[in-house]
């Protein structure tokens, strides 16, 4: 029988999601939110005990803490739309969520880094710099959504009812549950990272043990071997980190999605990036959407209409509206350039792993005919490992490219 879960799950919540229609919720249940109904097959998969990337934005909506006091304080302060004081830190509350886990995977990419191009005698091990940049990457995403929950936040000020739900609860759930996916993302490139990093310590301690060998043969000095163990104590330090940057970001994500954060939910791997996605992408024919729906600009339309016409506040407004039409138009051209780079850098990257195969299998053979020694072969079974996780790290961050460019369609781009 499967263990009950300990998922959070406010009173007023629990209620909203059992009795929906007459919940306080009911005027957005059919948009999103605390409020909105779900049938009995889509609520067994968001109780169950798994947490699946195409699951985030609903468990964001059912669970999120964040999100549901933001409700709740728009609800309560709607209609006066002045006591921002609670709303602003609402805000800056899922902020600091995002933050914390930008925070993870940015040491996370330090460690590594300080692993990149590791010189060994004989040797070349690389930990991977795709795998690097794949989590430098995921973090810059988090604090930009992070930056766009807090640039809310210190924008808020008394308000139409509208405007209010728009800088409040729309803004802030598409920067939670971006976040989350970005989250999620940096969480399997934590893993490959690890996964990496163990198949270079076993060749590590391979090092050391033939620099001990040779060393006593008279072949290598005292320095060769303390060089090889302060390698190996090196890696050994950086998988440390490594573990709890891991146990530090699925935290976030159980938190973020309603489990308590010492949980423990199956976290499934990310979908593989669907290459036909991309050719469904069309700046010029997404653009109309992209500046309909972006939040900011949203805003901004909403605030222009209790402008006094002709006023110099409207001339200014509009201004500011055309200026951010042109902004998004530059975004979506950019992020769509951004998305065929990574899917140069997969191609590559899958092209570098089948050169590696070539060669794993040439290094077979020789070592099956004793022309190579065991060192070298495992070299090569550490190059090829290496070759594969950067498939897999350049398969996630060409997905995160797309995920992003369809974010700014759905309106969460951030504006200067």
């Amino acid at each position: 029988m499967k263990k009950r879960l300990k998922r959070i799950i406010p009173a007023a919540l629990a209620l909203a999601l059992a009795v929906a229609p007459l919940s306080a919720y009911a005027e957005e249940k059919e948009e999103y939110g605390p409020g909105r109904e779900y049938d009995d097959a889509t609520l067994a998969h968001l109780e169950d005990n798994v947490i699946e990337y195409g699951e985030l934005e609903e468990l964001i909506d059912a669970y999120n803490p964040t999100l549901k006091n933001l409700w709740d304080t728009y609800r309560d302060n709607k209609d006066a739309a002045k006591d921002v004081a609670k709303l602003k830190d609402q805000i800056m509350s899922g902020s600091g969520q995002l933050l914390d886990a930008a925070s993870q995977l940015s040491n996370g990419a330090t460690q590594l880094e300080g692993m990149l191009g590791v010189s060994i005698p004989g040797m070349a091990i690389d930990t991977s710099p795709a795998t690097y940049a794949g989590m430098v990457y995921s973090s810059l995403l988090l604090e930009q959504q992070a930056e766009q929950m807090t640039l809310s936040a210190d924008t808020l000020t008394e308000v139409t009812p509208e405007m209010l739900k728009v800088q409040v609860v729309d803004t802030s759930r598409a920067a939670l549950i971006a976040g989350a996916q970005s989250a999620m993302i940096g969480y399997e490139q934590l893993l490959l990272q690890k996964e990496s990093l163990e198949d270079s310590l076993g060749l590590l301690e391979d090092v050391l043990r033939s620099t001990e060998a040779q060393a006593s043969l008279g072949l290598a000095t005292q320095n060769d071997v303390l060089s090889a163990r302060q390698t190996l104590e090196s890696a050994e330090a950086g998988m440390l980190t490594i573990d709890v940057n891991i146990q530090k970001i699925r935290q976030t994500l159980c938190t973020m999605t309603g489990w308590e954060y010492n949980a423990s939910p199956e976290i499934r791997n990310v979908p593989a990036a669907d290459m036909n996605r991309i050719g469904s992408m069309d700046p010029a024919a997404d653009k109309a959407a992209a500046v309909d729906n972006n939040f900011t600009r949203k805003y901004n339309v909403l605030s222009y209409e209790t402008l006094t016409d002709g006023s110099v506040e409207q001339a200014n407004m509009d201004r500011t509206l055309a200026q951010q039409e042109a902004q998004i138009a530059s975004s979506l051209v950019n992020l769509y350039n951004d998305v065929l780079q990574k899917r140069n850098e997969y191609q590559t990257a899958v092209a570098a792993c089948e050169l590696e195969r070539t060669r794993m299998a040439s290094a077979e053979r020789k070592y099956a005919v004793g022309t190579i020694g065991g060192l070298e072969y495992r070299q090569q079974q550490n190059t090829l490992k290496t070759a594969e996780i950067a498939v897999k790290t350049a398969d996630l961050t060409l997905f995160q490219a797309m995920e992003t460019y369809d974010w700014a369609v759905r309106g969460n781009l951030s504006l200067s």
